[in-house]
């Protein structure tokens, strides 16, 4: 093995280790609402930054304030409202040319609240999902480019979800909440459907290809 090559391992190596903890401390901000730390994680400086979560993609850095500053902020915080979502499985790949990497994850966990029910009464639910990730390199610090939450399943805490695969009851999002465009893909579990294989766990790649991304 030549010096570029064991230098590109080493370094792949740390960004390895920087991701987890990126897409960790998401993880962890997330259980704790801290909704406006959770959008210093993603990039600024990419026009296409987004998330897209079961109801719509949010576009651009504004995009991921309106998700995460504006709607999680207002909605999914304060009494009796707790959200983890766990992170098992990663398959991160970092691209040969260091710029850039790809991740899934998938994500058991619960939420318990009253911002996915009609009646808003604090409901405890089974909450599993899956992550796509894209990642960037800016200077040597890791920032979140386009994340995809895929919906798995979510289900009362009291019953199957063989009896209710997805008990998502929300009603229109107003325009401060509401996200630029529909989800680009929208899958949940039931006794009649079968199970994708989505987000694909990302394979070794040189660099970056737009048509790739999550």
């Amino acid at each position: 093995m030549d010096q570029k090559t064991m230098e590109t391992k080493i370094l792949k190596g740390e960004a390895y280790a920087k991701i987890q903890n990126v897409m960790g401390t998401y993880a962890y901000m997330l259980t704790a609402a801290k909704y406006v730390d959770i959008c210093e994680l993603f990039t600024k400086n990419e026009p296409d930054v987004r998330v897209e979560m079961n109801w719509g993609v949010y576009d651009g850095y504004e995009g991921i304030l309106r998700c995460y500053a504006k709607y999680h902020s207002d909605c999914v915080s304060g009494p009796g409202i707790m959200a983890v979502h766990a992170l098992t499985t990663a398959v991160i790949e970092i691209a040969d040319d260091l710029k850039t990497a790809k991740a899934v994850w998938i994500s058991p966990g619960h939420i318990t609240g009253g911002m996915f029910t009609k009646d808003k009464a604090v409901k405890a639910h089974w909450a599993w999902m899956r992550y796509g990730a894209d990642f960037i390199n800016e200077n040597g610090e890791w920032k979140i480019w386009h994340l995809h939450v895929f919906g798995m399943l979510m289900t009362p805490y009291e019953k199957s979800w063989v009896e209710v695969g997805d008990a998502h009851d929300m009603e229109a999002f107003p325009p401060e909440y509401a996200p630029d465009r529909p989800p680009t893909y929208s899958w949940a579990y039931s006794s009649t459907g079968t199970t994708e294989y989505v987000p694909a766990p990302p394979q070794p790649y040189k660099t970056f290809d737009p048509k790739d991304a999550f």
